[in-house]
């Protein structure tokens, strides 16, 4: 069994060491990438705070990082993050970009084929040129869906429907 976790550990070590600019993890206001490859999953140390991650010209990325994050991807066929609150994240030129994020989001999508994302209060979240885009607040949000966006599909809390507002975007709750 020791052997079993002990090779489980080696493999995730080995997995993030490898996109992390050799550094273990990405700490507090490092900017963080990786790039040209297949897989890259980041990870912020200490708190999970406050850290900064690229992605260019994967195949797979995803990033977790506890709250005041920047998240960029680009290039990367499939691209997951998991932030918390006040957190940035964009995502273009690929096929997909699926975030969880908290509080006060800004989310951006461009160039993609899918957008999917759950904000909470406070959010905005923007697609561009992009085939889906599928928004779920959990509280009050703004999303524009601009350039050529397929199917813009935004979900409030409740079950209650988005409002459009005179500046283009699509509300839970009131507009600007």
């Amino acid at each position: 069994m020791k052997r079993i976790v002990g090779i489980g550990l080696f493999a995730i070590f080995t997995a993030l060491t490898g996109c992390q600019s050799g550094q273990e993890s990405c700490a507090r206001g490092d900017w963080c990438a990786c790039s040209n490859g297949t897989d890259c999953y980041q990870g912020c140390a200490g708190d999970g705070d406050g850290c900064r991650f690229f992605c260019t010209n994967m195949v797979r990325c995803g990033a977790v990082c506890g709250k005041d994050c920047n998240i960029e991807s680009d290039h990367a066929t499939d691209t997951s993050s998991d932030c918390g609150d006040d957190c940035n994240i964009s995502c273009s030129d690929s096929t997909s970009c699926g975030a969880f994020c908290g509080a006060n989001c800004n989310y951006s999508c461009w160039n993609m084929q899918h957008c999917g994302v759950q904000v909470g209060p406070g959010s905005l979240v923007t697609c561009s040129s992009a085939k889906n885009c599928v928004v779920k607040c959990l509280g009050a949000c703004h999303v524009f869906c601009t350039d050529e966006v397929d199917r813009c599909e935004v979900s409030c809390p409740d079950g209650a429907s988005p409002i459009s507002c005179t500046d283009g975007s699509v509300a839970c709750g009131s507009c600007p």
